[in-house]
């Protein structure tokens, strides 16, 4: 430290004594003066919690107030009778002509932490250059100090690129995102928002963004960490399954306009065959869209046995749909071994428990040839059904690659299907789902 230069005498005049338990400065005020330990023990404090003592002769404290010009960040406090020398910021400029030696090492020494501060950034570089996600963190102005290695894919910029830059160039709809920003500030976190950026070679993406904002001890804001995924695939298939099921109900409105009163009083009313194949279209794109939406959120998870995770995710998508308009009764997740993983029951969450565990070796896999998807029939018993009731269920492939982790299922409400698409289990083994 400095207990060499602070031997010179003629520092004695900056010599200012505390006694024990003397406050030497609070966290928040606006004093930026430096201090030199010359004996004693102090300790520091955020908020009620003490972070650190020092006793080390020579020792630098105050220097961040005394550098950046803000509020102290923390409480310093005696722990015993303790003398320093207070370097006033308004004097620092005599200080440093006087005692040119003091300077230099003041000057190595902050440059050493600054290293070692640089070291600290660097290495949570590298852990978050691990992670699947998008990871930006900004600080209370806006500006990117955190832009992992799947950020650079994902918005197309590099870390060069972005570094102290406003995180706003990124997004599409500057306005759009302050909008996001007023959500966030006001319930502190949101998750999966999806919003529109600009990638420079692929054009406009979506990205599902998840934020909380940065606070210190004494809940002070320091600034906002984003984690991101692109979710393009998932909305562009949503939207066309918009515009289909608008497209077809157009197409319907049309032809029974012309097939005149009687057809529309009889034929549609009693399943002609243009309604079934209609219905069918919306059951598979929803099916469709669901698998996709799943697998996309899933997979890491899936992949890792992290089953904290899949699960949350498996009742949210329960959340999110109506109970009443749903086709699924339940979802599982099996491993590649067809062992149950995780699973969840929209009519009895409780009693799932047992599933886990369990094969579906047994069970055969039906379907179209080349589809994605295959479909199962088997009996379930329950409460309601002791002797076991026949469950019809549609699996999909979850694959990384070519690697196959397993399958994702939903349990089919065949009650639902039949009243609401008149669609059968003889109907879902023929459809036929290619890998996107």
């Amino acid at each position: 430290m400095l207990d060499t230069v602070i031997q010179n005498e003629n520092l004695n005049k900056y010599l200012t004594s505390f006694e024990k338990g003397k406050v030497i400065f609070f966290e928040g005020d606006d004093t930026q003066d430096l201090f030199i330990l010359v004996s004693g023990h102090i300790d520091i404090f955020k908020g009620k919690k003490k972070i650190v003592e020092i006793a080390e002769k020579g020792s630098l404290f105050g220097e961040m107030s005394f550098l950046l010009g803000t509020q102290r960040t923390a409480t310093v406090k005696a722990t015993n009778d303790v003398k320093t020398i207070r370097i006033p910021k308004r004097k620092i400029a005599t200080f440093l002509h006087e005692f040119p030696d003091v300077a230099r090492e003041i000057t190595k020494l902050l440059a050493q932490r600054l290293d070692k501060t640089n070291q600290v950034l660097y290495g949570l570089k590298e852990f978050c250059d691990q992670l699947p996600d998008a990871v930006i963190a900004t600080d209370k102005e806006g500006k990117i100090i955190t832009w992992n290695s799947a950020a650079e894919k994902l918005y197309g910029r590099t870390w060069d690129q972005m570094s102290n830059k406003s995180v706003e160039k990124i997004y599409e709809e500057p306005k759009v995102y302050q909008k996001f920003l007023k959500e966030v500030n006001k319930k502190h976190s949101v998750k999966e928002k999806i919003l529109r950026i600009i990638h420079p070679k692929k054009g406009t993406r979506f990205v599902s963004t998840s934020t909380t904002l940065l606070y210190d001890d004494n809940k002070k804001f320091h600034g906002i960490l984003s984690l991101a995924r692109d979710v393009t695939s998932v909305t562009n298939l949503e939207k066309r399954r918009r515009q289909t099921r608008y497209r077809y109900l157009n197409s319907l409105i049309v032809l029974l306009f012309l097939a005149g009163g009687a057809f529309l009083g009889h034929s549609y009313f009693s399943k002609n065959p243009l309604a079934i194949n209609v219905e069918n279209q919306e059951l598979r794109n929803q099916l469709s869209k669901d698998h996709l939406f799943l697998k996309s959120t899933l997979s890491n998870h899936f992949a890792a046995k992290n089953r904290s995770k899949t699960h949350p995710i498996i009742k949210d998508f329960f959340k999110i749909h109506s109970s009443a308009e749903t086709p699924y009764s339940g979802l599982v997740l099996l491993d590649r071994n067809k062992v149950v993983f995780d699973a969840c029951s929209l009519k009895n969450e409780t009693d799932v428990s047992h599933m886990l565990g369990s094969s579906y070796a047994g069970i055969e896999f039906q379907g179209s040839e080349g589809s994605i998807h295959k479909a199962l029939s088997l009996y379930r018993t329950d409460k309601d059904y002791p002797m076991g009731r026949k469950s019809v269920e549609m699996a999909f492939e979850i694959k990384k690659g070519d690697r196959l982790f397993g399958w994702l299922i939903f349990q089919m409400d065949m009650d639902r299907l039949k009243k609401t698409y008149d669609i059968d289990e003889a109907n879902l083994k023929q459809f036929y789902f290619k890998d996107p």
